[in-house]
């Protein structure tokens, strides 16, 4: 701000960030729970206040933390504030519930942070162009980013492809990947492996550990950034031989060992941390098969673990013969997610309802102290019929999750592509094995999903943006402030438009149709283009 302005803002944790005249804006620790009253600006030389109601709040009742104050070398003055933070306004903001409000979301570049969010008031803003950028949105839509938790690959990059370079997957195909992936609204993925051998897995985690690393690295360069890296997901290999579906079946077995099978499998380090070697900090989700010998104990130690403060990795139903009570069975113990649903997992009966009849379960799974399960689904039409969609969506619409699934063809035409080490034949939004019907993942981007899950279910725009946004994030449990978290601004909050989380927005038409991303506070995708 100017040498004659303050600001106060609430956020995320409970903090206010504050800058006065020559000072360092910095963070104070207050309550968990901020408040909807927030100072905006006060002039010091004419002595009066301008109140604004703030109509962000941030919910931290798991997570009580003080950010780091990066801001301590930062200079409240006009020549380092502009160009610093951006004021998106004249916007429809997507606010937790799906309504959306009219106002302006101000975004700082230096941390990549979301410091201010207030109703639309042109003349306030007049008062503080000259200290920050502004962006006319046009009254268009500012969602959060999308965050795709099952993404195998994409634009011919193959994310279980371990042959030796130049042909097997490397850190800048990460980086590809992640920067093409903001044209479709995605700005936080989970790398997706299919079952794999051992050898496959012990390369390719740590690669993908090293392309998070650079990506950190690059956030503070003025290198153009893409779509954050998140954990793993793991899909496989412990699952049901006759659910495979795409997958190999010579790498499908159970985890009779329990932990033991899964440390040896993907060849996770238990002790010196500095070795080049898969590490469980590099997981996010593991899909498995609950029902075969051994996945309880694997549940109960990677959702439960022993050690307190160490990594806990969500636990997904899929490539399942799973019954209603394995299911059960599988959430008491610590499961909370099922991959996309309907797909390689028995279907409903009304004898036998299988996974799918947990998402019709609240008050039995409640008398147990037990929540309904998150489930992911794949809507490009072709995997999931979309009556079964409005179905899924209708019963439990708080635990819908959209992903893609999407294999290396995405963003490719028609023709033979790969998945993991198999052939696989594509035309139009259809991906098969190469020589069966087979469904291979699908191609589809995930804007795609949101406009045709719109479609389906006849729900509300911010409902299908939070299919997209909010859920995936709570499933990673994202949504909140995380305690001990490591690297550039990762204890923020994703999924989310509130003062304190991740920079990450997407701006759509109302068609919802992608005009442009902003990762961590830094405009791509031709967002400013769009506007003119």
């Amino acid at each position: 701000m100017s040498q004659n302005l303050r600001s106060s803002s609430t956020i995320a944790g409970g903090s206010t960030m504050s800058s006065s005249p020559g000072d360092a804006p910095h963070l104070v620790s207050m309550n968990s729970s901020c408040t909807s009253e927030t100072i905006l600006s006060e002039s010091q030389e004419s002595k009066t206040s301008a109140m604004k109601r703030c109509v962000s709040s941030i919910s931290t009742s798991d997570n009580s933390i003080e950010y780091a104050t990066r801001h301590k070398h930062f200079k409240a003055s006009p020549v380092n504030n502009t160009g610093r933070l951006i004021t998106l306004h004249n916007a429809r903001i997507l606010q937790r519930s799906g309504s959306f409000l009219h106002g302006s979301i101000t975004v700082d570049q230096y941390s990549g942070l979301i410091v201010e969010i207030v109703e639309e008031n042109l003349e306030e803003l007049m008062k503080v162009q000259q200290y920050r950028e502004l962006i006319d949105c046009k009254n268009q839509i500012i969602s959060p980013g999308f965050i795709d938790i099952q993404l195998n690959g994409a634009y011919g990059i193959d994310f279980s492809n371990a042959d030796v370079s130049p042909l097997g997957l490397t850190v800048e195909d990460m980086m590809e990947v992640s920067r093409k992936l903001l044209a479709t609204g995605v700005t936080s993925f989970c790398p997706t492996m299919v079952s794999s051998s051992r050898e496959t897995y012990q390369r390719i985690i740590p690669l993908i550990r090293e392309a998070r690393e650079q990506q950190l690295k690059d956030k503070t360069t003025n290198k153009k950034r893409g779509a954050n890296i998140l954990g793993m997901h793991l899909e496989g290999p412990f699952f049901a031989p006759s659910k495979r579906g795409a997958h190999d079946n010579t790498h499908i077995f159970a985890p009779t060992k329990g932990m033991g099978s899964v440390i040896e499998t993907y060849g996770l380090c238990t002790s010196d941390v500095t070795t080049n070697k898969s590490r469980l900090e590099d997981i996010d989700i593991i899909t498995m098969a609950p029902e075969l010998e051994g996945a309880v104990d694997v549940i109960k130690s990677l959702r439960k673990p022993k050690t307190a403060g160490c990594h806990s990795v969500v636990i997904s139903c899929g490539h399942t013969e799973a019954t209603y009570e394995d299911g059960v069975q599988a959430v008491a113990n610590g499961a909370t997610l099922l991959t996309h649903l309907y797909n390689a997992m028995n279907p409903f009966h009304h004898r036998k309802p299988g996974l799918v009849g947990l998402l019709s379960s609240e008050s039995k799974l409640a008398r147990t102290g037990l929540e309904r399960p998150f489930y992911s689904i794949i809507v490009d039409g072709i995997h999931v019929h979309e009556a079964a969609i409005s179905m899924a969506y209708n019963t439990h619409p708080h635990g819908c999750v959209l992903v893609t699934d999407a294999m290396s063809a995405m963003g490719l035409g028609d023709g033979t592509h790969s998945l993991g080490a198999m052939a696989v034949d594509m035309k139009g939004d259809r991906a098969t094995l190469t020589g069966t019907d087979t469904l291979a993942g699908s191609v589809v981007t995930m804007d795609t999903c949101v406009r045709r899950f719109r479609q389906f279910t006849g729900c509300s725009v911010g409902e299908a943006l939070l299919c997209a946004t909010l859920h995936p994030a709570m499933v990673l449990k994202r949504h909140i402030a995380k305690k001990n978290a490591v690297g550039f601004g990762s204890a923020a909050p994703i999924g989310v438009l509130e003062v304190g989380a991740h920079a990450d927005l997407v701006l759509l038409n109302d068609e919802l149709e992608v005009m442009g991303s902003v990762v961590g506070g830094s405009i791509d995708f031709g967002l400013l283009s769009k506007l003119n």
